[in-house]
Formats: C-alpha cells, sequence, structure tokens
C-alpha cells in the first residue's frame, strides 16, 4: 500500500435498513433489535469493542431490572442476560444490599466484552469499530445516511432510519435536531474514573462493615456484611482520615463499591472532576485527575482498612460522563413522570431506578424509586427528524428525570424499543404506528 495515496480521492458507500451510532449497552441493545425485527443493521462505535461504560467503564453493576415488587425490563435485555450467564454463571440479579434500587447484576467485564459481541454477531448485525461519526446527511426532516472517518477515509453510509445511541445526542445534532445539556443553569453533572480493584479479602472488608455500622448507608433491614454480593455506599470515617491526614485530595464522605463476579475483585466509584463534558481540553485533564484521586484512595485503604492490605489496581476506566445531551424528542420526560410512576398510551419500555444526581459540591442527591415508571415512544423521537431515534441516556429528558433514565439497565431498554422503531419504521415507513410498534415489542418479550 503506498502510504503517501490520498484516501479522499474516492469515497466508499454502504447501505443499510437501520444505523446504530455508538456501541454502548443501549446502542448494541437497539442493533440487535432492529435486526432481530427483519432490518438490514450497521453498528458504529469510535471505540475498539463495544459496551462503553459497561466494558471500558468499569461499571459497578448493570441496575436495575426490578422495582420493589415485579420485574419491570425484560425483552432483548433478559435475553442478552442470558447469554452473559453463559459466559459468567454468576450474573444475574441479586439484592442490591445498600437498599437504594431493588436488585443490581454484577458481572466480569471481560466476559461482558465478549457476549456483547457474541450478540451482536447471533443477529448478524454488521459492526464498524474504530469509525467515528462525521456527519449526518438529511434532507427536508429525513436522515438519509451519515459519513464517518475510518483509518482508510471516508465511508459514506446510506440508511432508512438513524438510531442515536452516542450518549450525549450527537448524530441527531448533527442532523440539526435540537439538543438539551445541564440543569437549568447549564451545569453537567461531574465525571467519574471508575477503578477496578483486584485481591480484597472480602471476608475482612464485611468484618469492616460490621465494625463501622455508622459509616455506611442502607435501607435494608439485613446487613450488608450478609449479603453474597457487597455494594457499599459510605467509608464515610476513612475518607474523612484520609483526607485529614492529607493522604486523599478529594474530600467525599461516601463512596459506592460493588463486588464484581471474580472473587476478591470490586469496583470502586470514588473519584469526581467538575469538568465541561463538550471540552476534549478538559476530558483529558480529567481522565489525570481522575486517576491520580483513584490511585490516592487505594494506597491510602492498604494502610487504614486490613482488607486492601494487598490489594491492586486492576484498571482504571476512560472518563464517565453521566450526563451531557439529550436530544430534544416530541415529549420531554420529567422529574414528575419518574416519581409519579407514569403510564400512558404510547409506552414502549420501563425504568426503575432512583432520580441519581452527583453534584458539583461532591454530594449526592437521591429519590429512591420503588414503582417502575413506563417509557412513551415520543421521548425516542427526535423533534425535527422524522426517522432519527434515541436510545440511552441522550433519550429526551429534563436534567432530574434523566438521572434515572440514564442508567445502564433502563438504556438496555430504550435501546430496545429505538431499534424496532428504528425497523418499522425503514421496513415500511408508510405503515409506521405505535400499535406496529408494540406489537413487535411484544413479540420480543419486552415490557411496556
Amino acid at each position: 500500500m503506498d502510504r503517501n495515496r490520498n484516501t479522499e480521492e474516492k469515497r466508499e458507500a454502504m447501505k443499510c435498513d437501520v444505523l446504530v451510532a455508538g456501541g454502548g449497552i443501549a446502542g448494541v441493545m437497539a442493533a440487535a433489535a432492529a435486526s432481530k425485527s427483519g432490518a438490514e443493521t450497521i453498528l458504529i462505535e469510535a471505540a475498539p469493542f463495544p459496551g462503553g461504560v459497561v466494558t471500558m467503564g468499569p461499571l459497578e453493576a448493570l441496575m436495575t431490572p426490578e422495582d420493589s415488587e415485579r420485574t419491570v425490563i425484560a425483552g432483548i435485555a433478559r435475553e442478552f442476560l442470558e447469554l452473559l450467564r453463559t459466559k459468567d454463571e454468576k450474573a444475574q440479579p441479586v439484592p442490591d444490599t445498600t437498599g437504594y434500587c431493588s436488585a443490581i447484576v454484577p458481572y466480569d467485564a471481560e466476559a461482558m466484552k465478549y457476549a456483547l459481541f457474541e450478540f451482536l454477531n447471533r443477529y448478524r448485525v454488521k459492526v464498524l469499530m474504530q469509525a467515528m461519526l462525521e456527519e449526518v446527511k438529511t434532507e427536508n426532516g429525513i436522515v438519509r445516511g451519515v459519513v464517518v472517518l475510518t483509518k482508510m477515509g471516508h465511508l459514506e453510509i446510506t440508511c432508512g432510519a438513524l438510531v442515536d445511541a452516542t450518549g450525549n445526542g450527537y448524530a441527531a445534532y448533527l442532523g440539526g435536531n435540537d439538543i438539551m445539556s445541564g440543569d437549568e443553569s447549564g451545569q453537567n453533572q461531574p465525571v467519574t474514573v471508575l477503578g477496578r480493584v483486584g485481591n480484597v479479602d472480602i471476608p475482612l472488608l464485611k468484618a469492616y462493615v460490621r465494625a463501622n455500622p455508622g459509616d455506611f448507608k442502607t435501607f435494608r433491614d439485613a446487613a450488608a456484611s450478609d449479603m453474597d454480593f457487597l455494594h457499599l455506599w459510605g467509608f464515610q470515617g476513612a475518607l474523612e482520615k484520609g483526607y485529614e491526614a492529607g493522604r486523599l485530595s478529594l474530600l467525599r464522605d461516601e463512596i459506592h463499591m460493588m463486588q464484581t463476579t471474580r472473587p476478591g475483585e470490586v469496583v470502586i466509584n470514588y473519584s469526581r472532576v467538575s469538568t465541561d463534558p463538550w471540552r476534549e481540553e478538559e476530558l483529558s485533564e480529567s481522565q489525570f485527575i481522575g486517576i491520580r484521586q483513584l490511585n490516592e484512595l487505594l494506597n491510602w485503604f492498604r494502610d487504614a482498612i486490613p482488607a486492601f492490605q494487598n490489594a491492586y489496581m486492576v484498571q482504571t476506566g476512560y472518563v464517565g460522563i453521566r450526563e451531557s445531551g439529550r436530544i430534544r424528542g416530541r415529549y420531554v420526560m420529567t422529574r414528575e413522570d419518574i416519581v409519579s410512576a407514569r403510564s400512558g398510551s404510547t409506552d414502549v419500555g420501563m425504568g426503575a431506578f432512583p432520580i441519581d444526581i452527583h453534584r458539583q459540591d461532591n454530594k449526592m442527591a437521591c429519590e429512591r424509586i420503588l414503582t417502575g415508571y413506563h417509557i412513551p415512544w415520543e421521548c425516542l423521537m427526535a423533534e425535527t427528524l422524522d426517522n432519527c431515534f434515541a436510545a440511552g441516556r441522550c433519550v429526551s429528558s429534563d436534567f432530574e428525570a434523566n438521572a434515572s433514565l440514564r442508567i445502564s439497565m433502563t438504556c438496555m431498554s430504550t435501546g430496545h424499543a429505538a431499534g424496532v422503531m428504528a425497523a418499522v419504521y425503514a421496513l415500511d415507513k408508510e405503515s409506521f404506528c405505535y400499535e406496529k410498534v408494540a406489537r413487535k415489542l411484544r413479540e420480543q418479550g419486552a415490557i411496556l
């Protein structure tokens, strides 16, 4: 190959029924659902492998498939979890020891990565990794295709429908649809770098929890130390002492820690950096700051908590963005919709995670959700693009509602719905209607 040749001389082309932009957990579910519905589907993702935060995070656990009384998320999500369990038999719903939500699904990140690829392969989705979205082509409010940048130059893909699973509404934005960002003052939640830590002595960790009950929060009667999988919310005393001793540069009064399905391994959610999620220079600096904060914490815990004496860092993740762009859809979900367990005549999925807002002062504001809420298809539909559908944390919602909708299992639910909506539209736009979408979702086991 002539390395000096102009790769722009000839622009390649592909076509499909449904194009999914973004290969996180929502995008994978959308692509699988679209293909399962009969649409020829292409998934593009800038990273080398799918999963986003659930593989590169590393996320603590998948949350949550249940409310306080019943299962609220099934369908493609349940089908995927069944596949994941063939790689990681312990990856199944367990009680949340904090009681923050009803159930969580611990898992191993490498098993997750393998299962996501296999799921896409099962449904014969054409996968283009290391392909960055550059342009969305529209005509009279209809998406006609996209242009992506690859190592070999630009690739043009024409499509019948587009699913925006970018996490920030970037695809819809490039197509000319408005997006919303931040709270009423425009301020976003802080970003976080999570860490996976190995060789933690779990029995000693349980003993520490029993010895320091005032340092940990829970809404359950049962002691966290009695559970098979620990999800801990606290460590207040150790955090304060570490900061006072000059060992920690970040003062927090609570962190989350979750066991994975690997023996002696936990994921720690500690770091916080206030940054603009749209500015690459700030995100780059946040990556370093987050890694430094995690290493400070682990070094302090090695000295302060016997369970961590021989622990080591397995992985620090990439900068996790909780909330940035959200598409402006044909309905904007609100906090009231979440807390009132809304339902309506055009529902396509459910969610049940608390309203979980991490504030710039490094504290948390949370509101538990005991009864699941229903998600209307209008909040997955771009306001000004007829064939652009949102999946994951960029669905149309206000700042507070997004703090619940953004969570992994709910992203799987909206991904399933968006994939089916896109397929139904692309295969026969003249007959596109809610009844047809709902029928297909129910056939695939979704709970509406």
